[in-house]
């Protein structure tokens, strides 16, 4: 993926000013996460600098960094987030440069070897996040718009088929999206969500697993808290096993859970 034309492609099209900004530094691919864009980790050899993380996504994809950019500006002084330290546009890419937030992403092995502590602090920034009054949010993604996105995405032939979950797996972008129109929950809450709420995007302090801060916002926005919900469970799943959910969602404070929307949510991630 960093091959060396790659790597020239994009210190070519780095705007000036922006690689002013980034000076003489070693750039480290970051390979965990799965925000859709490449992400380098900047070091200064000289060590006169703190490290800051540079995301790059093509400019013919939708514009996720912008809209990042635009949710962590709004969220400083809100919630523990990355400061925006630039943003450029190339010729052919798109860059976002940001500061690092203190912790270890949640993904590590680390935090899995003590899974109870883990999920209640899961469920501990998640109400965090969740504390966010949603009537001072500009920024809004509600089923409607989500779901016009999404079929805009299997229209273009965005939606990497190969990537379903398991329970999808040899299905359709098409067969799913109308099983996305079918299933939709008659229930819509309202709430701040972060929007991939899963371990990789939440960093903890190694010693005490309490939660430092929050990643990976470019989907952030006014929806139903299951969109936050649904993932973390999957995440929590993925990361550390079924039995650990109801222990994540009791930590929460969920009950009764709807299932339906846990798996809708789920469904919907599908096309993003």
């Amino acid at each position: 993926m960093f091959d060396p034309s790659f790597m020239h492609d994009l210190l070519t099209s780095l705007p000036r000013d922006l690689a002013l900004t980034i000076g003489p530094v070693m750039w480290v691919p970051v390979l965990t996460g799965e925000s859709g864009a490449s992400v380098f980790r900047l070091t200064d050899p000289r060590r006169e600098l703190p490290d800051r993380f540079l995301k790059i996504s093509p400019t013919s994809d939708d514009d996720d960094l912008r809209q990042e950019m635009e949710r962590l500006t709004w969220l400083r002084g809100r919630l523990p987030v990355p400061e925006v330290l630039g943003y450029g546009v190339g010729y052919r890419y798109r860059f976002l440069l940001i500061s690092a937030v203190p912790g270890q992403d949640a993904s590590v092995e680390r935090f899995s070897a003590r899974p109870g502590k883990l999920v209640e602090a899961l469920a501990t920034g998640l109400r965090l996040i969740h504390s966010v009054d949603p009537l001072v949010c500009p920024f809004l993604r509600p089923l409607d718009v989500m779901i016009d996105r999404a079929r805009v995405h299997v229209e273009a032939g965005r939606v990497d088929e190969a990537d379903f979950d398991d329970v999808r797996q040899g299905r359709s972008a098409r067969e799913v999206f109308d099983q996305l129109l079918a299933d939709r929950p008659p229930i819509e809450e309202r709430a701040f969500v972060h929007g991939d709420y899963c371990l990789p995007n939440i960093l903890l302090d190694p010693a005490s697993m309490r939660v430092t801060g929050f990643i990976d916002w470019g989907r952030a926005g006014v929806a139903d808290p299951y969109q936050d919900l649904a993932l973390a469970a999957r995440s929590v799943i993925y990361n550390i096993g079924a039995r650990w959910v109801d222990r994540f969602f009791d930590a929460y404070g969920l009950k009764p859970v709807d299932h339906a929307r846990v798996r809708y949510y789920q469904l919907l991630d599908e096309f993003f």
